[in-house]
């Protein structure tokens, strides 16, 4: 009968593998043990920042300690994300992720972060944008915007949050669909955007639907169009942008909740039962749903493949454009 033989590396690699196994079990088990801060690369009232806060509550009841949203924004969003890359993957430092920063990697292209060093926890919410105008504007749907862009080129404006924006590739991919030719005007504050347009010191904007819906209802802004693939039911009366003869405009953004690459199976799992446990609450539905935010539980792995189709579609739009930092 052959004598089995294994050597002593093979032991001691087997050893090593079970001890890392057993610990890893065993900060699962004792999870979590301490506060948890919840990056979030975004100024505060901006939707990552309002889903955010609003599944922190919630969360923290569940899992018997405190999560503490820290918002870090800056560089499409890799200085929230390099500040948790930083962290212990323990599960003890939740981070964000928006659509807003899956062009990161265009417009920083020197930058040494990957969305490879993060692992997807789960997703929390889609966010859809609004195509507003001044109250004073003459422009009554996109179909004039198109019209004037076309006999007038380079007149027209639209404002944005900055470079990369949602706001901003939904302006560049208007101009991309309409063979086009607007003026985009980023500013470095949102809230400047918001300003200027209701001023009437720019033409247009895509601008975010939980941002757009109190201007609308207080009369500051006039509403044109959404970009989903349904009316939303926060601002019923408006029509999508394929209802008004422009098919293949549909776009939405997405936040949801990572970790680090390499935190224990266990945490991440517990995570998301806990994270989908509460986006099923009526009232959380109905919380983010008064601000268009669409709540829609997923797995990590069903949200790792929704970051990787997303990436592709906003930096296929982003390469189009030629975007660049500020």
């Amino acid at each position: 009968m052959p004598t089995l033989t294994v050597s002593r590396r093979a032991t001691h690699t087997f050893l090593a593998s079970l001890m890392l196994t057993m610990a890893s079990a065993a900060m699962a088990q004792n999870y979590p043990s301490k506060a948890i801060r919840m990056v979030v690369p975004w100024p505060p009232g901006t939707p990552a920042d309002v889903s955010g806060r609003m599944v922190a509550e919630k969360m923290s009841t569940a899992l018997g300690q405190p999560i503490v949203v820290d918002n870090k924004p800056g560089a499409a969003g890799t200085i929230g994300m390099a500040d948790a890359l930083r962290q212990p993957a323990d599960g003890h430092t939740l981070f964000l992720l928006s659509s807003a920063s899956l062009v990161a990697p265009l417009l920083f292209p020197t930058q040494s972060i990957q969305f490879s060093q993060l692992e997807p926890v789960g997703h929390m919410a889609w966010s859809y944008n609004v195509l507003v105008t001044p109250v004073t504007s003459a422009l009554k749907g996109p179909a004039d915007i198109v019209q004037t862009a076309k006999a007038k080129p380079g007149t027209l404006s639209f404002a944005s949050g900055g470079n990369g924006t949602p706001a901003h590739l939904a302006g560049e991919l208007f101009k991309q669909q309409t063979g086009t030719v607007t003026t985009h005007v980023p500013y470095n504050q949102f809230g400047m955007a918001i300003g200027d347009l209701i001023a009437d010191r720019t033409n247009f904007m895509f601008l975010t639907a939980s941002a757009a819906i109190p201007q609308i209802q207080g009369g500051k802004l006039k509403a044109m169009a959404v970009t989903g693939a349904k009316r939303l039911p926060a601002l019923k009366e408006v029509p999508t942008m394929a209802e008004q003869g422009f098919a293949d405009f549909v776009l939405r953004s997405f936040d949801g909740m990572m970790v680090k690459a390499g935190t224990p199976k266990e945490v991440v799992e517990r995570l998301n039962t806990e994270l989908n446990k509460v986006l099923n609450l009526p009232d959380v539905r109905e919380r983010l749903g008064a601000l268009a935010l669409e709540t829609e539980p997923m797995s990590g792995g069903q949200f790792g493949a929704v970051i990787a189709a997303e990436t592709e579609k906003w930096q296929r739009i982003g390469r189009a454009a030629l975007i660049k930092a500020d």
